[in-house]
């Protein structure tokens, strides 16, 4: 267990670094010999900002909807937590691991784009010879190849479209554990705070 010594201005500061950085509590509170619970405290109430520079002067307005503010505070409820400022400023920390691209997925989309490309492609093809021949009065060039064709191109694109819902699903499930990471400690303090309360 660490000691419950008095954090320095700049021990306080590494902590908010270091916990952006996506470092646990319990590796901070052991490189720095403090309880868990100094940690959550500091990252809680922000005592971290004590220096001129690094105070907290910045006041953020934002309008949103009863709709949007309900939606949020809901989100927070699910997890424990009480305080939207608290949350928002977890949010941000974070923000450099929630707003990061998603690379492969671009790269994937990328070469769906080109298929999907190719696909129009020989759909025009199929259209121009059809249209072609009934311009010049003639039957009508559509095959059962011709139409297997089509049936293939309509399975592809079907395809792509269930590969592209799985890929946002999947960044929707990522982005959703980002967001419950940088709002863990939080959460954990809200209920101790909520626990050391009952206990008084």
């Amino acid at each position: 267990m660490g000691s419950s010594r008095r954090l320095t201005d700049q021990e306080r500061r590494q902590i908010v670094r270091e916990r952006a950085k996506g470092v646990s509590v319990s590796a901070i509170s052991a490189a720095l010999k403090v309880s868990p619970k100094t940690v959550y405290n500091v990252l809680s109430r922000g005592r971290s900002t004590v220096s001129a520079n690094d105070s907290r002067t910045r006041v953020l307005t934002l309008r949103v909807t009863d709709r949007d503010l309900r939606g949020f505070d809901a989100a927070l409820a699910r997890r424990g937590i009480a305080h939207r400022s608290d949350a928002m400023r977890c949010l941000m920390l974070a923000a450099d691991d929630l707003l990061r691209p998603d690379h492969g997925m671009a790269d994937e989309l990328k070469g769906m784009s080109a298929a999907l490309n190719r696909v129009g492609n020989n759909v025009n093809q199929v259209a121009r010879r059809l249209n072609e021949a009934k311009l010049k009065g003639e039957r009508l060039p559509y095959t059962p190849a011709s139409h297997a064709e089509i049936r293939d191109l309509a399975v592809l694109v079907f395809d792509m479209a269930d590969q592209i819902q799985e890929m946002f699903r999947a960044r929707r499930r990522t982005l959703d554990i980002e967001v419950t990471r940088a709002l863990a400690d939080l959460a954990r303090q809200d209920t101790e705070q909520v626990a050391e309360h009952g206990a008084e």
